[in-house]
């Protein structure tokens, strides 16, 4: 491709030629394969390709003209009448070339990972998009299947398909990277394929899309707002029809006034779906609200069958959601769609030869199990910063770094890259700003330490801070030889392009000053955290924050512990802890208090982002790791009486998971991770020698031991991977009693005595403690968050066992956390039919407190599984 001609007529002579190069050419450069399509359907006479051309494999042309590597332009049937001219139909068909290639392809151009370069070709959207779903939930209608209990919602999320189906105008709301552009881009391509003859890309619309091929059309809000003249004159639909034709007719479409007059016909007459883009990045209020009346003047007077899909950020539409009007906002990605993702991002690597097959597999797994990491969940959600994630997972060969510290470093300065690339007429940001001296790591610095001042100065809020352009031109200007201009342009650029810094649009409560945000909380925290870390007095400073506020620096402190390396980041956990035990602390001043707890907890999440090999490479780091371990330990066994000044419930089940990690004292790994002493983990209850409850529900450690023992395989691998010492779910009943006849072999239990699962009267008794039957909790009076999880507790997922207090017979987690199989079998009778099931009893942390009492009971058919179902094991004595 290097030797072409430069003049175009030479080139157009060329492809007549040799039609195989335009299809290298929309590859290499659209804008360039376009300009040449457009000569070939205006003047001249057209290549004639037999009925078929062959472009790396067979295409058929079905009687139309080659125009692209796999695309044949067709003749447009379904044009109305009086728009089927040949003209028409071919301005109709370049229009559609132009978009296709606008949309298809995705730039990716930061993926370095591929090992054939000369090969490789480009990622499609197709290729790896997820569709989405909105927050918006209706009920499940499942009419043929029985629901045996009320243990789970049966509601479902409506898609955001299912929206564009339903609303004439759908107005589509979404956080920064939560796909509202992408969405809007996978529909217009569907729509433009299935103009081209694939008629099968109509389905990908979904089976509620009843409106036929509408007509793509695609509108940056942005860049109309900003050719708008000055002040608040009324603008209306004429002025956003004539931005239309003219972006048109410039750019990579390059259409002429016939085309445009053509598109716009057919538009009125078939029928479009107009995709406005952007609502939230037309500046200021006033112009925003032009720019909606325009859009509203269009929807108003445009035909009949047309369509309109309009996205913005939530903070550009004050009345937020609602479906009745016909506004929805995304939600965040689930666990199932976040697979979907990854599995299909490896199978495109490979189908365009960035990867080979073995490779990509092996890659697949990899990142499945990294995505299940805690630090991880809540960027995975997201699909920008999931693709993100990808990207970088796909540049190091596999893995992705074992810390989020590295992971976050890694993305931070592939984000500052997004404002370093060529980007169509706009230069790399360097290059613009033509400073030799200035690098990026200048800007990340300054960038660093905004991050920190704006964390601290919003102590208690949620979310990311917002920074004003004045803010943010003034800490730029420094770098940029003192020039305001020069800081204004970086803001331009940080605007335009989502990088490390995002535009949040003007806000009227900052007098109409536009405002700025890091694309997610937690690169606000690292980027804190880096500052942080470089401080002389790095440890004095971290026992500041964190009596300060210790909820609020819970992720910066540990990130920077890691930043800083191990011996500085177990200095400042030492210095949290006051450099001593628990005891010694206790002995010297007094029982420690809330604040203690807190920084103690804190202590505890900066070893673990450390790790604990690098830890253990010096005896003072290794003292500095069990002095914290205590502390966590006593912090637990604080909790466990009510009265005392200990950590709330939320904080005990953080120390629980961090307890887990850094190595729980109360579990023996050489004995199948089986709880220390010589009773096991194991309690007899009054008045029965023959039966021991365990303290404890089953832990993944514990199933994992006997999977690996046994060659047990489990039915679902979730069943493995939370943190070790939470409660092994996603188990069924036959796989809850084969642990229990696999413990009974191991040798561990005392003679005469057996594993086995409890039967429900059985499992009552020992929930309840001791209490009175009159009672509904093994505690007096209602429900309490702080001693079990459960709905209220607001933990949203299980919780390491032992977290709460337990009850008079010393069992824990007896009530809430997860839902346990008992032996007692029953039935579910529905429309006739009787169903099999097992009783499971205790509630589990998704559901409220009815659910909780002790004498509440659920039914499951035996072969169930889920996130919701655990289990415990009794010991029986055939001796007594």
């Amino acid at each position: 491709m290097d030797n072409l001609p430069t003049d175009l007529p030479a080139l157009v002579a060329l492809v007549r030629q040799r039609p195989e190069i335009l299809g290298q050419l929309f590859q290499t450069r659209p804008d360039l394969a376009l300009q040449v399509t457009h000569s070939l359907s205006n003047a001249g006479p057209r290549f004639d390709t037999g009925g078929g051309a062959i472009v790396e494999k067979s295409v058929e042309t079905h009687g139309g003209h080659f125009i692209g590597r796999d695309f044949v332009q067709v003749v447009i049937r379904s044009l109305p009448k009086g728009d089927d001219t040949e003209d028409a139909q071919n301005n109709v068909a370049l229009y559609l070339a132009a978009l296709v290639s606008d949309l298809a392809g995705l730039k990716l151009g930061e993926i370095s990972g591929a090992r054939d370069k000369t090969r490789q070709t480009p990622l499609q959207l197709a290729d790896i998009y997820v569709p989405l779903d909105t927050t918006t939930r209706v009920k499940t209608e499942t009419p043929d299947k029985p629901k045996l209990n009320a243990l789970a919602s049966d509601d479902r999320s409506v898609s955001a398909l299912e929206a564009l189906a339903r609303h004439r105008t759908l107005t589509l709301l979404g956080k920064p990277g939560s796909g509202k552009s992408t969405f809007g881009a996978h529909v217009l391509l569907a729509l433009a394929q299935t103009w081209q003859d694939h008629a099968d890309q109509l389905q990908t619309l979904g089976a509620d899309w009843t409106h036929g091929p509408l007509l793509p059309i695609r509108v940056a809000l942005r860049r109309f707002a900003e050719q708008l003249p000055p002040g608040d004159a009324p603008v209306q639909a004429g002025d956003l029809w004539n931005f239309i034709g003219a972006d048109l007719m410039v750019g990579s479409y390059g259409l002429s006034d016939d085309a445009v007059r053509h598109l716009r016909a057919v538009a009125s007459r078939h029928g479009a779906l107009f995709l406005l883009d952007g609502l939230d990045e037309c500046g200021n209020p006033v112009r925003r609200a032009r720019v909606q009346a325009a859009v509203n003047a269009l929807m108003r007077s445009a035909g009949p069958r047309c369509r309109f899909l309009l996205t913005a950020r939530p903070y550009a539409w004050l009345t937020g959601a609602d479906p009745d009007e016909g506004v929805y906002e995304l939600a965040d990605l689930r666990r199932e769609q976040i697979e979907t993702f990854i599995r299909g991002w490896y199978a495109a690597l490979v189908r365009h030869q960035w990867l080979p097959q073995g490779e990509a597999e092996r890659l697949v797994e990899d990142l499945l199990r990294a995505r299940q990491r805690a630090d991880l969940r809540p960027l995975a959600a997201n699909p920008l910063l999931l693709t993100l994630m990808a990207t970088l997972h796909t540049n190091r060969g596999g893995r992705l770094p074992d810390d989020r510290a590295d992971l976050y470093n890694e993305s931070v300065d592939l984000l500052l890259l997004r404002w370093n690339q060529h980007i169509g007429a706009d230069r790399a940001l360097l290059d613009e700003m033509g400073l030799r001296h200035l690098k990026l790591s200048d800007v990340r610095e300054t960038l660093e330490a905004l991050a920190f001042q704006i964390h601290e100065e919003n102590t208690g809020q949620a979310g990311t801070a917002d920074i004003g352009e004045d803010r943010l031109i003034r800490e730029l200007r420094p770098l940029l030889d003192d020039s305001r201009d020069k800081a204004a342009i970086v803001v331009d650029y940080i605007e335009k392009r989502a990088g490390l810094l995002i535009g949040q649009g003007p806000r009227a409560d900052r007098h109409g000053e536009r405002q700025f945000s890091f694309p997610h909380r937690t690169f606000q925290e690292f980027m804190a955290a880096c500052h942080l870390a470089a401080s002389d007095s790095f440890p004095v400073e971290c026992t500041r924050l964190a009596c300060a506020d210790a909820d609020h620096w819970k992720v910066v402190l540990p990130l920077a512990a890691r930043v800083a390396k191990a011996e500085r980041g177990a200095s400042a956990a030492d210095e949290l802890i006051g450099s001593c035990d628990v005891d010694e602390f206790t002995s010297a001043n007094h029982p420690p208090q809330t604040r203690n707890w807190r920084c103690a907890l804190l202590a505890g999440l900066q070893l673990q982002e450390i790790g604990v090999n690098a830890l253990r490479k010096s005896a003072r780091t290794e003292r500095i790791l069990q002095r914290v371990i205590g502390w966590l330990v006593a912090a637990m066994a604080a909790h466990h009486h009510p009265d005392s000044a200990g950590l709330v419930a939320k904080e005990l089940v953080r120390a629980g998971d961090t307890l887990s990690f850094l190595g729980d004292p109360r579990f023996d790994s050489d004995r199948f991770h089986l709880p220390r002493g010589g009773d096991l983990g194991f309690a007899l209850l009054p008045g029965r020698d023959d039966l021991r409850f365990a303290r404890y529900p089953v832990t993944v450690a514990q199933f994992r031991a006997f999977v690996k023992d046994s060659g047990f395989e489990p039915g679902d691998p979730d069943c493995l991977r939370d943190p070790d010492h939470r409660p092994v779910r996603y188990v069924n009943h036959a796989e809850a009693l084969a642990y229990c006849k696999w413990l009974t072999g191991t040798g561990c239990l005392p003679d005469g005595w057996r594993a086995d699962l409890p039967d429900e009267y059985e499992w009552e008794q020992a929930s309840r403690g001791g209490a009175p039957d009159k009672w509904d909790y093994w505690w007096q009076g209602a429900a309490d968050p702080e001693r079990a999880n459960y709905d209220a507790t607001g933990i949203d997922d299980t919780s390491v066992v032992g977290c709460f207090a337990a009850n008079g017979y010393g069992l824990f987690d007896m009530l809430g956390n997860v839902w346990e199989w008992t032996l007692t079998p029953g039935e579910f009778e529905h429309e006739k039919k009787k169903y099999e099931t097992r009783v499971v009893r205790g509630g589990s942390w998704i559901n409220s407190a009815v659910n909780l009492r002790c004498a509440s009971r659920g039914r499951y058919p035996p072969d169930a599984r889920g996130y919701l179902l655990g289990f415990r094991v009794v010991l029986r004595c055939s001796l007594v």
